[in-house]
This record gives C-alpha cells, sequence and structure tokens, in this order.
C-alpha cells in the first residue's frame, strides 16, 4: 500500500461543525464518528460515476452513496442534462409544473399499487403521509409497524423511551411485531382486532432474504382483518426491480412510499397506492407542503425513472452486486475472517461475527481504515448499494482492496494487535435499529 492518505482539511471542518451543528452533521448515519474518526474522509468536494472524492483530494469508490440515493451514479448526463434544462426554466412556480404529471405518470406506469401518487421531499414524510392518509380511510387509529420509518413523532412512539421528544401518549397508536414472524402479526392484529388502519414493513429490510411465502402471509392477514397495507419502498423502490420490492416478491400493497433512487440524489419523496385510499388526500387529510412541486428534483426523478425503465439498469446492479457479494465471502474465508454478507445483491448487509462483541466492533473499524486507504468506501454492516455506475474496474478493485485489508485483519487478530492497527479518535454508532 502507498503513503497513508490524510484527512487534514476533513478533520479541521469537523471541528468546526461539532461547535456549530448538533452530532456534526444533518443525518445521523453521516456523522463522522459511525466510521472511522481520523482514518476516514468525512467531507466530500465532488463525485462522478461510481467515484467520489474527499476534501484533501483523495478519490474513492463509493458504496454508501448518499445512504442510497444515487442509483444510476454520481452526475449522470441524462439526470444533470434534465436538471439544467429546468434550471432554466424556472426551479418552483406558484402555479403547477407540467413535470409533475410526467413523472405521476412514469410511477403509475412502473409501480403496481401506483393508481395516484402525491409528491413530498423525504422518506418520513411519505411514511407519514401513508399513515395519516390509512386512518382516515378506515376511520382506525392504531399502526402495526416492522422497522424504521422515519423520525417523525407517530412513528418514533414505538420505542417508548427513546426519544425524549416524543409524547407518551402516542405509544397506544402504534405497536410492532418480530420481522419475519407471521404468527406475532396475527397475532398483533387479534390483540387489536377492529382497530388496525395500516401494516407497515420494507418489504426486504432486516438484512436477510425474507421467507418464502411470507409477504403473500402478511397480505392475506391484512385482508382477513380489514388493514391497510404499506410497503416502505425507501430502499427498495426503484433498486430491486423496477416497480420496487412489490414487483420483486409479487404482492401488491395498497400503498407504498418511494425517496432516495427515485431521483439519483436530488429529494424528491412518493406516496403512492389505491386511488380511492390516496383520495382520502383531497378533503379528509391535511397533506401539504411547499416543495411538494418543486420542478429539479421532478426533472431528475422524470430523467432517472426514464433510464431505468428503458435501460438494463436493474439486472446490472443485481449482477455487479451478486460479484461482491460472493467476493466477500469468499475473502472472508480466505484470511480466516468472520465476514458475511446478507440480504440481497443490490442492497446487501455484511456482519463481522467474533466470539468478543467488543472484537467485532474493533474489525468492523479496522476495515473501514484499511479499506479508505485502497480507495474504497464502506459503511459499518451495510448497505453496500450497486450503482449502474459501478463496472468490472470497480469491482476488480474493490476486491483486491478487500483481499489486502483483510489481510492486515487476520495478522492483528492473530498477533492481538488490532487496536494498536487502528488510527481513529473515537468510535461509536450512528444508527439504532428500530424493529
Amino acid at each position: 500500500m502507498s503513503e497513508m492518505r490524510s484527512y487534514d482539511r476533513s478533520l479541521a471542518m469537523w471541528r468546526r461543525a461539532i461547535e456549530m451543528v448538533p452530532g456534526g452533521s444533518q443525518t445521523n448515519s453521516k456523522r463522522a464518528t459511525a466510521y472511522a474518526l481520523g482514518a476516514f474522509p468525512i467531507y466530500a468536494q465532488r463525485a462522478e460515476g461510481a467515484r467520489i472524492q474527499d476534501v484533501d483530494g483523495n478519490w474513492y469508490i463509493d458504496y454508501i452513496l448518499g445512504l442510497g440515493p444515487i442509483t444510476l451514479g454520481y452526475c449522470y448526463p441524462e439526470v444533470d442534462a434534465a436538471i439544467r434544462a429546468q434550471l432554466d426554466r424556472g426551479i418552483i412556480y406558484g402555479l403547477l409544473a407540467p413535470v409533475e404529471l410526467e413523472v405521476a405518470e412514469s410511477v403509475i406506469e412502473m409501480v403496481p399499487c401506483a393508481e395516484m401518487v402525491r409528491f413530498l421531499k423525504g422518506g418520513a414524510e411519505v411514511t407519514t403521509a401513508a399513515a395519516r392518509m390509512a386512518r382516515a380511510h378506515t376511520g382506525r387509529e392504531v399502526i402495526l409497524n416492522c422497522g424504521y420509518r422515519g423520525w417523525a413523532d407517530g412513528w418514533m412512539a414505538q420505542n417508548a423511551g427513546l426519544d425524549k421528544g416524543v409524547p407518551d401518549c402516542l405509544g397506544g397508536v402504534i405497536d410492532g411485531w418480530g420481522r419475519h414472524d407471521l404468527d406475532g402479526l396475527r397475532a398483533k392484529l387479534e390483540e387489536h382486532a377492529g382497530r388496525v388502519a395500516m401494516v407497515a414493513l420494507d418489504p426486504a429490510g432486516g438484512g436477510a432474504r425474507v421467507p418464502d411465502g411470507y409477504h403473500q402471509g402478511v397480505r392475506e392477514l391484512c385482508d382477513e382483518h380489514g388493514a391497510l397495507l404499506m410497503y416502505d419502498e425507501i430502499v427498495t423502490g426503484f433498486r430491486m426491480a423496477p416497480g420496487g420490492g412489490q414487483e420483486y416478491f409479487g404482492v401488491t400493497p395498497d400503498l407504498a412510499c418511494f425517496a432516495k433512487g427515485i431521483a439519483n440524489g436530488m429529494a424528491c419523496g412518493v406516496v403512492c397506492g389505491r386511488a380511492e385510499v390516496m383520495r382520502t388526500a383531497i378533503d379528509d387529510v391535511v397533506i401539504s407542503v411547499t416543495y411538494g412541486g418543486e420542478a429539479l428534483s421532478l426533472a431528475a426523478a422524470a430523467a432517472a425513472t426514464g433510464v431505468i425503465r428503458d435501460e438494463p439498469v436493474i439486472d446490472t446492479i443485481w449482477e455487479t452486486g451478486g460479484r461482491l457479494m460472493r467476493g466477500f465471502d469468499e475473502l472472508g474465508d480466505k484470511h480466516g475472517v468472520p465476514l458475511k454478507c446478507h440480504g440481497y445483491e443490490p442492497m446487501s448487509s455484511q456482519t463481522i461475527t467474533y466470539d468478543d462483541p467488543q472484537l467485532s466492533q474493533d474489525v468492523w473499524t479496522l476495515l473501514l481504515q484499511e479499506m479508505a486507504q485502497r480507495g474504497v468506501l464502506l459503511r459499518r454492516g451495510g448497505l453496500l448499494f450497486i450503482t449502474y455506475s459501478h463496472r468490472d474496474e470497480e469491482v476488480e478493485e474493490t476486491l483486491a482492496a478487500l483481499d489486502e485489508s483483510l489481510a492486515v485483519i487476520a495478522e492483528a487478530v492473530d498477533s492481538g494487535t488490532v487496536k494498536d492497527r487502528m488510527r481513529v479518535q473515537e468510535v461509536r454508532e450512528s444508527f439504532r435499529s428500530f424493529t
């Protein structure tokens, strides 16, 4: 390996940030302490294709990808051209933008459940909008949820006491069940019989493959108990299949929520579903945001969905992700490091599992450090996001970097020097996983 990379400018900026920004970051999962502070880049200054450059001038192959919004690649020509063309026409109007119709038609064409569409800006907004419409449509209040739906009060109330800003009184209208546990869902539906408005889940969440028949079973239970089914497709949408996890698994929910990959990095959220449910947003509930019709993001969404529809985007990222998953597993075995990939090829998760949990954590940090030094950015535990711009060259470089990094880790574990090799200043988990 060449001389160690410098992160002097990143670290100087971070020291300024933590004095002005709570946590130093606008997004919890992007906090510098989530990675390998002192041995990992913090601030980026540009990106192109599958690669990103930090403020110290170092280039990397990127698998973090803004936590998932980049599906086609950074600065993807068709998307950037659409944004520039719309910029010449205006960013937002007091009137409606024609591009709203174009994106709505694209979503309805691609997504099985979509009969009507509303645009917002992010995941928490669209999942909260879905919950509000479900309650209005059914006349019920309780929501059963499995997974993370964003930071809004109505979702965070499921985890009583973990967020001191959420009123305790909201806990009575949300409950949950164990991932992939049909019996647990059935029990909760019976416990709240006649009161459940909506069952919410992410179709491929949890870092493991979904058991056969699970989604069909959830659909049947919802129908039996008169509850709406909502898929949170923030991650799976326009990634697992053109129509998301619902197309891939062949089960159609009543409502679905999209963000991240729909606009290749621009802020665009979508809640869509059956027309009779969506129409509650006309008279029965208030769902309104100034920037729902912001035209730059919608132009990006129109271009991105067009590329996903017309080119082999999904097949390519499945193939590329599969090569990486196999390579990670094979190299873990080669070096005797318990590194394993789980889940689905376009967005797999990884685990490193030693008997000592602290050793597992330290090895993860060392892996982030060593991969960054070799020009590859990973996220602790995944998700390992793939774009249409990750080509054979990036895969080969990534696996070569991993081969070298795991050799360092294997020697460090054997010699008991893992902590000695870590150049980090602090390690802290950035994201609480809610079930």
